[in-house]
């Protein structure tokens, strides 16, 4: 065994709070100690910058000269820590029977460590007495000036950072169960809701969220993970939780048939963008729109598409290929959009409680001058960055959101945004990554590559992305099709 490797991965219990944790710097010994590690973060391996910091979301780190503390995420648990000590000082007498109820001696499941840290840090920052959060603000996620000016607003959002495979659903159903009880209880405290929109990134998740919905009964997750004593089921089922993926926020156009149906003139007019390629019959296949070079003719002749200038492209031949339009497109109102999404059995309520799974894939967009060579990429990242957080806000004005809770094992501005890349959420209030699972026995062990037989002069564990990379050794689907990795 190389005197790198560490020999005892596993140092605590899943179930308790973290008490040593290994001490890692390449090309060092590591080093048991005792405690439990700050939340801190590295910077992409090829950053040539460093991100900024104000000292209070980030800091540099007190651990690594590279990396940087996650300040604010140290600062609550201290003062969670403390609160907690005291005996929850400020929560309502639902709150305190359920954190005595999740964390109660002899429960036949019982529940990770970082589960309760999540949800009690959602609870204390919404409950505790207000000494104990004296001088904790969390940062706004505000829109920008122009959709200020449509009425928009910033709402609360708190991410908890967990580790895939620490169990973020079952945090969903504590923070819903706890939401919906107190509301349930006392209808005129605000700071709780009954309604619950929860948002993930697809069908598969989205039917695995299903067990969130309280009328499921004994088969719902708050039986089978006994999140909720059964004599309280009654109460949490006067709650309604709806479990959607982000592309129902997508405003639907208000017309019938292809590029040449007539408009229906219902909803809202608006100028819509779009790049289509010339091809032999109108359709949409993997993302892009086509469009018969006669159906484009007549579209931009009777004024229904307008040709951007300077973004026509060419066959070798002289025929046009592609081309950037605008054409107005009538789509549904905010209203219609929001009866859609949240449906009859809400009606008119206000007040909601959102749950973003994967929330990774939801933040604003601050979009710098794209790379015509990346721009078709962009165009589907931007889009559901954008659709997904161009919703919520509809749901904040409109309806008010209560409290936004973000979930996700990579809670980081991702990719070309313009904002600092893979910078954390500055709202991440809670952490339990990737090594504090592996740590506490959460996740599997990674392992390490020791022998190379392939005779090449440099081993290619030596450099494992790179090696991966070399031409050849995936295939177009395996290196994620136009969005490759390491672009």
């Amino acid at each position: 065994m190389s005197e790198f490797e560490v020999a005892e991965p596993i140092l605590n219990s899943p179930f308790e709070e973290p008490r040593h944790y290994w001490y890692i710097r390449e090309g060092e010994t590591p080093e048991k100690r005792e405690g439990r590690r700050p939340a801190f973060v590295f910077p992409p391996r090829d950053q040539t910058v460093g991100w900024t910091h104000d000292g209070y979301v980030l800091r540099p780190s007190t651990l690594y000269p590279t990396g940087y503390d996650l300040a604010l995420v140290n600062l609550i648990r201290e003062r969670r820590d403390a609160w907690e000590q005291a005996g929850f000082p400020g929560v309502s007498r639902t709150t305190y029977d359920l954190i005595q109820w999740w964390q109660r001696e002899g429960r036949e499941k019982p529940l990770f460590y970082a589960q309760l840290e999540a949800a009690k840090t959602i609870i204390f920052l919404r409950e505790a007495r207000q000494d104990f959060l004296q001088g904790i603000r969390i940062p706004a996620d505000d829109p920008s000036d122009d959709r200020k000016a449509e009425g928009f607003s910033g709402f609360e959002r708190y991410a908890a950072k967990m580790a895939t495979g620490a169990g973020k659903t079952t945090v969903m159903g504590m923070v819903i169960a706890w939401s919906v009880l107190n509301k349930v209880n006392n209808r005129g405290d605000a700071r709780f809701s009954d309604v619950a929109l929860v948002v993930c990134p697809n069908v598969t998740i989205r039917s695995r969220l299903e067990e969130l919905k309280p009328e499921r009964g004994d088969a719902s997750i708050y039986r089978s993970r006994d999140l909720v004593p059964a004599h309280l089921m009654p109460q949490l089922m006067q709650g309604k939780v709806l479990v959607t993926n982000w592309h129902v926020f997508e405003p639907q156009a208000m017309q019938t048939g292809g590029v040449s149906a007539k408009v229906e003139k219902r909803g809202k007019p608006v100028d819509v963008k779009a790049r289509i390629t010339i091809g032999k019959k109108t359709t949409t296949a993997r993302g892009k729109r086509y469009v018969t070079l006669a159906s484009f003719t007549a579209a931009t002749a009777d004024g229904a598409m307008r040709v951007i200038p300077g973004t026509e492209k060419y066959t070798p031949g002289g025929a046009l290929a592609e081309v950037e339009i605008v054409e107005q497109k009538y789509i549904e109102s905010d209203t219609a959009l929001l009866q859609r999404v949240l449906g009859r059995d809400v009606g008119g309520k206000q007040n909601i409680l959102i749950l973003n799974d994967e929330a990774h894939h939801a933040y604003r967009i601050r979009k710098e001058e794209p790379d015509p060579d990346e721009e078709e990429e962009d165009d589907e990242f931007f889009k559901e960055a954008t659709v997904w957080v161009d919703g919520l806000d509809k749901v904040h004005k409109h309806r008010g959101i209560n409290l936004c809770v973000d979930l996700s094992a990579t809670p980081y501005f991702l990719g070309r945004v313009g904002q600092e890349t893979n910078k954390p959420f500055p709202w991440v209030v809670s952490d339990f990554g990737l090594v504090d699972a592996i740590e506490s026995g959460l996740v599997k062990i990674p392992q390490l590559a020791v022998r190379d037989t392939t005779g090449a002069e440099i081993p290619g564990y030596r450099n494992i992305w790179q090696w991966v990379m070399e031409p050849g050794r995936l295939t177009a689907a395996e290196r994620g099709g136009t969005r490759e990795f390491g672009k």
